[in-house]
C-alpha cells in the first residue's frame, strides 16, 4: 500500500539517534504548536522509523473520538508509560472489558450524587485557608495538588489522607516524571533491566499500592456500604458471579485517584495564574462573589450566580488544558480526511495546540474569558474546546471536577489575596498533566471579615 501523507517533515535515523541519546526534555506543548503554525491542524513528522500524526482539527477530532473510536486504542507507547501505575484500570484498557468497567464506575459519578459533594469541597477548602496566614509564601500547586487529593479521597474512598497528602504528592510527581521520560525514550527498555529510574519507580508505585490497599482493607473490615465508589466496586460481579479481585479494584482505585484530583489541581493552579497576571478579571471575579456570597459558605445552590467566574475557568482550561493531548493508535488502516492512518501509527489529539490555533480563536494567546459568554461560547465551533475529551471516553469525572474547581475558586476568592512571587518563571510542562515546570510560589494576604465556619 503507498501511504500518501498529510504535511509534515522527516527526520533522519542518525539526527533522532542523536537526539535521544543527548538525554534533552522533549517538550510537546511548543512542538505541537510549531508544528501546527508550519505545517496545519493536520500534519505529520517521522522521526526515524517513527511516523507520529499530529491532528489538531475540530472535524478529525469528532471523527476519531466520536465517530470511529471503535477503530483506535490508546497507544501502545501510553500503556508502556502508564501501566506499571495505573495497570488495566479506565485510562489504559480497551474494548468490552473497558465498557463493563466504565458502566460499573459510572454511578459514582451522576449529578444527584455528585451534588451531595459540594459540603465536602468547601469544609475542606476552607480547612485549608485555616492554615493560611497574611504575608506567607505558598507554594499554589502544592496546596491545590493536595487539597484536591484529600477532597477525591474523602468524596469517592470516605477516606481521610491528610496526614499521607504531601507524601503522595511526592509520589506522583515522581511517578508522573518517569512515566514522561518513558513516553518521550523512544525505545521501551524492558522493566527487567536494572536501571535505578525503573527501580524507583516500581518502589514508588508500591508505596501509593499500600495507600490504596488501606482503603480497601478498611472498607472490608467495616463492611459498610457508604454508596461511594470503592462500595460500588467492592459490591460489583461479574456475569459468573465474582467479585472484583484485588489487582482490578486497586487499577481503578488508582486511575480515579489521579484523574480525580490531578486535573482538577492542575486547572485551579492554572486559573489563579491567569488572575494573578489579569487584575482587572480578579476584580469582576472578587464583586460578584462577594455579591453571591456575602459573609456565609459556598453552596452548590450559588453557582448559577457564579457565572462570570466559571468563564474564566473555562478560559483558563482553554490554554492550560490540564490533559494536553491524547494519543490513539488505530488498530486497522482508518482513511480521515483523505489521508490514510496505517495500523499501529502514532497518533496525537494535540488538545493544546487546538485551543490555540488561531485559525479557531482570534488572538488565541490572549485571556479572554468573555469568549464563553453564552452569546459567544455558541459561536465556537464543535469539539474545538475539549478540556474533556469527547466521544465515549469523555472524562467520566468533568461535571464533578467542574463542580469543584467553581466551589474552591469561590471559597478562596472570598476569603484570600493571592499574588505571584517576582522573580519566577512559569512554564508549562506536560507531565501526564500540565504543570507549571518550576512550581508557582504565591505570597498570601487574608481578606478581612472573611467566615470561619465549622467543619462538618
Amino acid at each position: 500500500m503507498t501511504i500518501t501523507y498529510p504535511p509534515g517533515t522527516r527526520i533522519g535515523y542518525l539526527d533522532t539517534i542523536r537526539t535521544l541519546m543527548s538525554g534533552a526534555k522533549f517538550d510537546m506543548l511548543q512542538f505541537s504548536l510549531d508544528a501546527q503554525k508550519q505545517y496545519g491542524d493536520y500534519n505529520f513528522t517521522k522521526f526515524g522509523w517513527v511516523t507520529f500524526y499530529l491532528i489538531s482539527d475540530p472535524k478529525i477530532m469528532h471523527e476519531i473520538l466520536v465517530n470511529q473510536p471503535e477503530k483506535f486504542h490508546k497507544l501502545k507507547l501510553i500503556k508502556y508509560a502508564l501501566g506499571p501505575f495505573l495497570g488495566n484500570g479506565l485510562l489504559t484498557n480497551e474494548g468490552d472489558f473497558w465498557k463493563r468497567q466504565r458502566k460499573l464506575a459510572q454511578p459514582a459519578f451522576h449529578s444527584k450524587r455528585i451534588e451531595n459533594y459540594a459540603t465536602i469541597m468547601v469544609d475542606f477548602t476552607q480547612r485549608m485557608l485555616d492554615g493560611w496566614k497574611t504575608g506567607e509564601t505558598r507554594q499554589l500547586d502544592r496546596e491545590m495538588m493536595k487539597l484536591t487529593l484529600n477532597i477525591v479521597a474523602k468524596t469517592l474512598f470516605d477516606a481521610d489522607v491528610t496526614k499521607d497528602a504531601d507524601r503522595v504528592g511526592e509520589l506522583l510527581t515522581r511517578i508522573l516524571e518517569a512515566s514522561n521520560d518513558r513516553i518521550n525514550s523512544g525505545v521501551q527498555l524492558p522493566d527487567w533491566l536494572p536501571l535505578a529510574k525503573t527501580r524507583q519507580m516500581y518502589s514508588d508505585v508500591a508505596e501509593l499500592d499500600a495507600i490504596i490497599q488501606r482503603f480497601i482493607d478498611e472498607r472490608r473490615a467495616s463492611g459498610d456500604d457508604k454508596g461511594d465508589l470503592l462500595s460500588m466496586l467492592l459490591q460489583a460481579r461479574d456475569d459468573d458471579g465474582n467479585p472484583m479481585d484485588d489487582k482490578l479494584l486497586r487499577d481503578e482505585l488508582m486511575t480515579i485517584f489521579l484523574a480525580g484530583h490531578e486535573t482538577t489541581a492542575m486547572a485551579m493552579t492554572w486559573t489563579w495564574y491567569m488572575l494573578m497576571m489579569h487584575p482587572e478579571v480578579m476584580v469582576r471575579v472578587k464583586a460578584e462573589v462577594d455579591e453571591a456570597l456575602g459573609d456565609r459558605p459556598a453552596t452548590l445552590a450559588d453557582l448559577a450566580n457564579l457565572k462570570y467566574s466559571e468563564m474564566v475557568l473555562k478560559e483558563s482550561m482553554r490554554l492550560y488544558p490540564p490533559v494536553a493531548s491524547a494519543g490513539r493508535e488505530p488498530i486497522e488502516d482508518v482513511e480521515i480526511s483523505g489521508y490514510m492512518l496505517p495500523k499501529g501509527s502514532l497518533v496525537t489529539l494535540a488538545i493544546y495546540a487546538m485551543h490555540r490555533n488561531p485559525q479557531i480563536f482570534e488572538n488565541p494567546d490572549v485571556f479572554d474569558p468573555e469568549r464563553f459568554s453564552p452569546e459567544k461560547e455558541k459561536q465556537i465551533p464543535r469539539y474545538a474546546y475539549l478540556p474533556f475529551g469527547a466521544g465515549p471516553r469523555v472524562c467520566i469525572g468533568n461535571s464533578f471536577a467542574m463542580m469543584e474547581a467553581r466551589l474552591l475558586l469561590a471559597t478562596m476568592v472570598q476569603q484570600a489575596d493571592i499574588s505571584l512571587v517576582s522573580g519566577q518563571k512559569i512554564e508549562p510542562m506536560q507531565l501526564v498533566t500540565v504543570r507549571p515546570a518550576n512550581g508557582m510560589a504565591v505570597t498570601v494576604a487574608m481578606r478581612e471579615g472573611a467566615p470561619l465556619p465549622e467543619m462538618a
